[in-house]
């Protein structure tokens, strides 16, 4: 099992190391250091974002920004909140099952879940961290849109729009869950966490053409394919984000994860909400679609750091200060440690 799955993931980058999609970023990036000169001006591309590193958005703080009618119902859980005043702030809030909890400082989807009911809930450990609870957007459409606009220019660019395609299986009527997990590869990268997840239909048989959705979370380490969707990109699209993140001031450099209830609805800008903010540290997440070559995604990201400078400069004329060493050493220290609690749950 070990060996197939090594073999998969060997044959496609989009599994490989993180870094490795980094080793250009980083040389370039000591390059526009000296530019700018500042080891950290990628701090000020947001200057509405105060807190956290490259990978450290506080989530709560970020959703915010949002304009309320496209937010999701949230509320912020502190690091330690017993569950009883978790049930109030839930109830305060009029958030109802199924939700989904989330840590407030987010690391590739480790310790995203949904909660069907309060038995659920109860598993989640808020001891070690923060966390945000968000009601269930159950929308059909999960999109990724990348959006970037210069401080001096009132409208934006989209170099990246990702379409996400969940988790799932298709029955054949002979093959048992576990068989059909085996024989699709994405999935099969996953059998450990889906056989305790699905031990009770392990051995079940799906009948022929039953499709079943084994993950309702829209992360790439969580089985999702990310699929390139900027052929969809147009005139009303470019519109709607111009128009949201004229509201955000201060932002100006990002990934929006959404849900919308169609592609045409989000062009109008109707009937979507915004799951989640990134900032300096999103990535233009098509690049992962399984036919997308490293060397363009290695451009892709070599461009998109140059635009982090770019809009670091324009705020830095218009006031904005770099971080110095103790600031930037800080708020790095503060998203390891917590990066060290969120992987040892």
């Amino acid at each position: 099992m070990k060996i197939k799955q090594w073999y998969i993931k060997l044959n496609s980058w989009e599994y490989w190391p993180m870094w490795i999609l980094y080793i250009p970023v980083f040389f370039q990036h000591f390059y526009l250091s000296i530019k700018a000169k500042s080891l950290f001006f990628f701090l000020k591309v947001n200057p509405a974002i105060k807190e956290g590193f490259i990978l450290s958005d506080r989530k709560y703080k970020t959703l915010g920004l949002v304009p309320e009618e496209h937010r999701p119902k949230a509320c912020y859980i502190a690091k330690g909140t017993s569950l009883d005043k978790i049930r109030q702030l839930i109830a305060a809030n009029h958030l109802s099952y199924p939700i989904i909890v989330k840590p407030n400082i987010g690391f590739r989807g480790v310790l995203v879940q949904r909660c069907m009911n309060e038995n659920e809930l109860r598993n989640v450990n808020f001891k070690e961290a923060s966390y945000l609870v968000q009601e269930y957007i159950d929308y059909s459409v999960e999109v990724g849109i990348f959006y970037y606009r210069y401080p001096n220019e009132a409208h934006g660019n989209i170099p990246s729009i990702t379409l996400k395609e969940f988790l799932s299986i298709t029955g054949d009527g002979r093959s048992t869950f576990s068989e059909l997990i085996m024989a699709n590869p994405r999935a099969f990268l996953q059998y450990e966490r889906l056989k305790v997840k699905f031990l009770d239909k392990w051995n079940e048989v799906l009948d022929n053409g039953e499709h079943f959705t084994l993950e309702v979370i829209g992360n790439h380490n969580r089985g999702t394919k990310f699929i390139n969707g900027n052929a969809i990109l147009d005139t009303s699209l470019l519109k709607t984000f111009d128009q949201l993140c004229s509201k955000m001031e201060g932002f100006y450099y990002g990934r929006f994860d959404i849900r919308a209830k169609s592609i045409e609805d989000l062009k109008k800008g109707e009937n979507f909400k915004i799951l989640e903010v990134n900032g300096v540290g999103a990535e233009p997440t098509h690049i992962y679609d399984p036919n997308y070559k490293l060397f363009d995604a290695w451009k892709e990201m070599l461009f998109l750091w140059r635009v982090t400078y770019q809009i670091a400069i324009l705020n830095k004329k218009k006031g904005e200060e770099f971080p110095v060493f103790s600031e930037a050493k800080r708020r790095y220290l503060q998203y390891k440690n917590y990066k060290k609690v969120a992987l040892s749950q």
